[in-house]
């Protein structure tokens, strides 16, 4: 990192890491080549194939253009091209853009919010996925290539390590689904192995190795006193000395038990993460992350609500999306002030409508309306940032703005002016905003700052109970009672039996074990064992009977585990036939950026642990 320096790779060979941060609307990638005994560098991707300033920006449009053979003819840069659309419009071309919408998890979606473009020639999620993947790999060789050669990349290429981001509110499903898609593109195997070689971070944690890397520092440069005799003289420091000065008072800050909150204000997303730092250096999470469907893309979609209805039924309705196009690539970006009115020329200089305030062929907005387009997007951050400060286990006193929409003055100054009134600083790291997650998905697996975080949600598994006659909640599903076929016992079905609570802080490395004894009457029948992960969202203390909020129930994952080297016990049932039982753990890790399990046994009194693997959804009906 640039203010303390990071460790040497203590790897046995040379490996290449490549870092994909995947955006809404913009996507980047960084990379580090990693040498044993030699310190990583963080580097970012700065030259795509029809970017116009070579060198000059770090990320591309996350859009793809498909023929009518659905294949793609235009990614990224080239989708800038002048006269795309015509082209487009003559050829029968479909647009993806906003595709990384689709990928959200179904309870993220907000009741009558604008709808997310649909995907075209009814191509799922994850084919659109695997393309625009594709492409960012094509673009690192090509520019790893040409800037450290062919021989080196060639070397690295059939083992490369891959880091993908997701926003906070992302789980295993999406992962699944990223995971695929990283496999149907031919960046790893479909094996174990090539799996284990794509990771997962979330855009929030990436952003905070981002930040620490870039210092941290919560106002300009500082002045320092200096004891001269009276009168006391103020000296300037220099900007690194002031930079230095200023991570020393933050770190000290953080250490005497401060919290800090890093805002990810994305294309799509609004990801909020708190963290305090421990006397180690590493930090913990201090408050469950949120993700709110925000970003500066729900911004545009306001703006072409608030055009197709001014134009509706005039002969300028069919200006809407290119009146929305350019709200989106000048108007929302240099949007300051809402006391002047702001021009968007979109048609021949001969047209005028008034009526309309169309005038010159161009429309005039007040800027009163466009301060409307990002209202529910900056009460979004405040608010969650004053739940954020109530919820989190030490006081937060500073806030951090990254990502792209962060780069929008109006966006900060109004932040800004609401949450520094409650004594919390509101700032931005230095420059390079752009390239901010995906530079930080490359510190997280360099650096690993992160040492526990905090559960999202309570997760656990459906158990049997024995039936309590004199037990309320039993006698209230009494209706619901089953024998069981291996113990002959009344039994109700359905009781989650809790592994890990919600809001619990959970360190990297802290495993959750949930014991079982299974019965079979055939010894096959245990061979293997698949246990449904159940989580829980709601409010809810106890005792927890899915059937009472059913759709706050969810299956998270399947843990499915290879029990057929486990010797079994024999025993009878009431009806003396013989059984067989075997008794195992599954242990769970959740401080993890993706959950892992295993399971445990013993043989000759000795523990012994095996591989399980945990199987999410990945198919449409996981998402919105």
């Amino acid at each position: 990192m640039e203010d303390t320096p990071r460790k040497e790779y203590d790897g046995a060979t040379r490996r290449l890491l490549l870092a994909f941060d995947i955006g809404t609307t913009f996507s980047g990638i960084s990379y580090s080549i990693l040498d044993p005994g030699k310190v990583p560098e963080i580097r970012p991707v700065t030259r795509y194939p029809s970017q116009e300033k070579a060198g000059g920006d770090s990320k591309i449009p996350t859009v793809i253009y498909y023929n009518k053979d659905r294949q793609p003819v235009a990614i990224g840069a080239e989708t800038l091209k002048e006269g795309i659309e015509v082209d487009a419009e003559e050829e029968g071309w479909e647009v993806a853009r906003w595709f990384k919408l689709h990928l959200r998890p179904k309870t993220a979606v907000v009741p009558g919010e604008e709808p997310v473009p649909p995907l075209p020639f009814n191509k799922t999620v994850v084919e659109v996925f695997t393309d625009f993947v594709t492409y960012l790999n094509s673009c690192a060789k090509k520019y790893i290539t040409e800037t450290h050669g062919a021989a080196l990349y060639n070397s690295l290429s059939n083992d490369i390590i891959y880091v993908l981001t997701h926003p906070n509110g992302w789980a295993g499903p999406q992962q699944a689904a990223m995971r695929r898609a990283a496999t149907l593109g031919k960046l790893v195997p479909d094996t174990p192995e090539g799996s284990a070689r794509v990771i997962f971070v979330t855009e929030g944690e990436a952003s905070l190795h981002f930040c620490l890397a870039k210092g941290m520092h919560l106002a300009g440069a500082p002045e320092k006193d200096v004891e001269d005799g009276p009168p006391k003289k103020k000296v300037k420091l220099s900007k690194a000395a002031a930079a230095k000065a200023a991570k020393e008072e933050e770190l000290k800050k953080a250490k005497e038990g401060n919290g800090i909150l890093i805002v990810d204000a994305g294309g799509g997303t609004i990801d909020v993460t708190s963290y305090s730092q421990q006397p180690d250096g590493s930090y913990n999470e201090i408050a469950i992350p949120q993700c709110y469907f925000q970003g500066s893309a729900y911004v545009t979609m306001r703006a072409k609500k608030w055009f197709t209805n001014l134009l509706k039924a005039t002969r300028f309705e069919p200006d809407v999306d290119t009146l929305t196009q350019r709200f989106d690539r000048n108007t929302k970006h240099g949007f300051r002030k809402d006391d002047e009115p702001h021009h968007i020329q979109f048609a021949s200089s001969r047209e005028r409508e008034p009526a309309l305030r169309i005038r010159g062929g161009r429309l005039t907005m007040d800027g009163p309306d466009v301060a409307s387009f990002f209202k529910p997007s900056v009460d979004c951050i405040v608010d969650a940032v004053k739940k954020q400060c109530a919820s989190a286990r030490v006081p937060i006193r500073a806030v951090f703005l990254v990502g792209g929409f962060s780069a929008s003055e109006w966006l900060f100054s109004q932040v800004q002016a609401q949450i520094e009134p409650l004594g919390i600083t509101v700032s931005i790291p230095d420059s390079h905003m752009n390239k901010a997650v995906s530079s930080g998905a490359v510190s997280f697996y360099l650096d690993s700052l992160v040492s526990s975080r905090v559960s999202r949600a309570m997760y656990g598994v459906t158990v049997r109970k024995a039936y309590d006659s004199t037990n309320p909640d039993h006698v209230k599903r009494g209706h619901k009672v089953v024998v069981s076929k291996i113990s002959g016992e009344p039994s109700l079905y359905g009781f989650l039996d809790a592994i890990l609570p919600k809001g619990v802080q959970v360190k990297s490395t802290e495993e959750f074990i949930q014991a079982y004894s299974l019965g079979a009457k055939d010894r096959a029948d245990l061979n293997s064992n698949t246990t449904r992960i159940f989580a829980y969202y709601g409010d809810s203390k106890g005792p927890h009977w899915i059937d009472d909020e059913p759709d706050l129930y969810p299956v998270v994952c399947r843990v499915k585990a290879d029990t057929s080297k486990i010797t079994p016990t024999e025993g009878k049932n009431p009806q003396g036939e013989t059984l067989y039982y075997i008794d195992y753990s599954v242990v769970l890790l959740f401080g993890l950026t993706e959950m892992k399990a295993q399971i445990s046994y013993l043989e000759d009194g000795v523990e012994k642990r095996g591989p399980a693997s945990v199987i999410f959804d990945d198919g449409a009906s996981a998402f919105a």
